[in-house]
């Protein structure tokens, strides 16, 4: 056994399964984080939709919250009626339920115009949908 020497082979450096080759792997990751308007949109969407889960589940009145949301955001379940008439209903003074508004849309890091509503909204230059979701385009077929 005087021909064996055993630090020859500890030393992997001297191994041949040691040596780096390129694998394809490497020229695809780690991706670049490319930004475009509609990951950008995606982005914003998911924060606010985080945000008023949030908002929602940790308030004492969920109704209350949840209306403030709708308000905020222009949601089809306050549509058509004004500040005035929810307030009534849930017999509140209007400036109560305005201030409880623009909190949630200063939190929430919403404007004052607010966010576009479905009816001004276009994917990928096509056209605008309706009111129900549904292209525009669809409904004259």
């Amino acid at each position: 056994m005087d021909d064996f020497e055993e630090s020859e082979f500890n030393d992997a450096a001297d191994w041949n399964l040691a040596s780096y080759t390129h694998h394809p792997v490497d020229d695809l990751e780690p991706l670049p984080d490319r930004s475009s308007l509609y990951r950008d949109a995606s982005v914003e969407c998911l924060r606010i939709l985080a945000f008023v889960d949030r908002f929602v589940s940790r308030a004492a009145d969920p109704r209350f919250a949840w209306i403030t949301v709708s308000l905020a955001l222009g949601l089809d379940s306050t549509a058509g009626l004004s500040q005035a008439q929810i307030s009534r209903q849930l017999g509140l003074s209007e400036p109560s339920l305005r201030r409880a508004t623009a909190k949630f849309a200063k939190l929430a890091g919403i404007g004052p115009g607010g966010v576009r509503s479905l009816d001004q909204i276009q994917s990928n230059g096509g056209p605008a949908l309706n009111g129900n979701g549904q292209n525009r385009t669809a409904e004259k077929s």
